[in-house]
């Protein structure tokens, strides 16, 4: 019997640690296929250190154009600047500054252009980093901009985090990692479950390198409390690991379950109630606590673990009403039908998702 198959696409060089940008001139020299390169920023703060610690360390044969989203949605400027790059000469390699947000841009051009590309976070907020998935409603977005589904996009060629300038962004960002890193947990559990019952292809190896990420988080939450350059590094180190295994599964499988389902459950709520949904790893934990609680697993650790380094733990914390939290229990599992979970075909009820939201704690 002929076995499918299997295809893997992860970073051909991660680098990280105190001033890891020193070296980015000699990776542009090594990746870029032509002279010209294009960066890519947010804000004010990812545009200043991209315009202060990436750009005067390429080196001056390379045409430099420097792009920043500033106040664009992502689908704007994915939008904006693809039309822009298609016309005249190709890049030869895109590098993005930035956090979530400016990476999910760079990646989706990537994969619609065709580039390799460099990623350089400035933030530890989220696990894509390394990857090559996208935000759900990025994802949304994009399908309705483009009229094609984009479920994953492209691995970067190389990360260079720089973990002295990770490590000054705010203190959410890295409780936010560690959120999106404890969910990893729950991501296993629903993955296998998937497996016995579905049928789902399922690899071990890449399940082995997610939960050894998330491991690292509880062995090392005291030091990640502390802050500073270590934490930074300890969480960066685990995220790129979280990202590498997604590259390996070819799917966000090792990295994204029922818990996920329901932070992209608060997000889509939020755009129909006019609510601000919290950030990405936060609303994960919250989800990784309670999908925890379902599987019958040790809920408290995670739970215990997310106090640890600060990160909320309650609906109240998460500046969420209780409302939204269980309307996004009651809808998680229609998110991703095609993904089956601990959360199965019918989801919750209202009444059965009070109860697990009330003892679990989260409201």
């Amino acid at each position: 019997m002929n076995k499918p198959l299997e295809f893997m696409e992860i970073p051909r060089r991660v680098v990280f640690g105190p001033q890891a940008l020193r070296i980015i001139g000699d990776v542009v020299e090594d990746f870029s296929q032509n002279r010209n390169v294009v960066v890519i920023s947010g804000g004010v703060n990812t545009s200043r250190i991209a315009a202060e610690k990436v750009i005067p360390r390429i080196p001056g044969k390379f045409n430099i154009k420097f792009l920043k989203m500033k106040a664009l949605s992502g689908v704007e400027a994915i939008k904006n600047f693809y039309e822009l790059l298609s016309k005249g000469e190709k890049p030869g390699l895109l590098v993005g500054v930035g956090g979530g947000r400016v990476l999910d841009v760079t990646k989706t051009l990537a994969f619609l252009l065709d580039l390799e590309y460099i990623s350089v976070p400035t933030s530890a907020a989220n696990d894509g980093i390394a990857s090559p998935s996208l935000s759900y409603l990025l994802k949304m977005d994009l399908r309705k901009e483009f009229g094609e589904k984009i479920s994953m996009a492209k691995a970067p060629i190389a990360v260079l985090a720089d973990t002295e300038i990770i490590s000054q962004a705010p203190s959410v960002t890295l409780q936010s990692g560690c959120g999106d890193l404890l969910s990893k947990f729950v991501a296993i559990r629903d993955w296998e479950l998937a497996h016995k019952l579905k049928g789902e292809n399922y690899s071990e190896y890449a399940a082995s390198m997610a939960l050894m990420s998330a491991e690292i988080i509880v062995k090392r939450a005291d030091a990640i409390r502390a802050g500073g350059e270590e934490s930074a590094r300890i969480v960066v180190k685990a995220l790129i690991g979280s990202g590498v295994a997604m590259s390996i599964a070819g799917s966000s499988r090792p990295a994204s379950g029922s818990e996920h389902l329901f932070s992209h459950a608060l997000d889509l709520l939020s755009r129909r109630y006019g609510f601000k949904p919290a950030p990405h790893g936060l609303q994960c934990g919250i989800g990784a606590i309670m999908m925890m609680w379902l599987h019958g697993g040790d809920w408290e650790m995670i739970k215990d673990t997310l106090v640890k380094v600060g990160a909320p733990v309650t609906a109240r914390d998460l500046g969420i009403k209780k409302e939204f939290i269980i309307k996004a229990l009651v809808i998680a599992h229609k998110i991703r039908p095609e993904r089956y979970t601990i959360l199965g075909e019918s989801g919750l009820t209202r009444e059965a998702a009070e109860r697990l939201a009330r003892e679990t704690g989260v409201i």
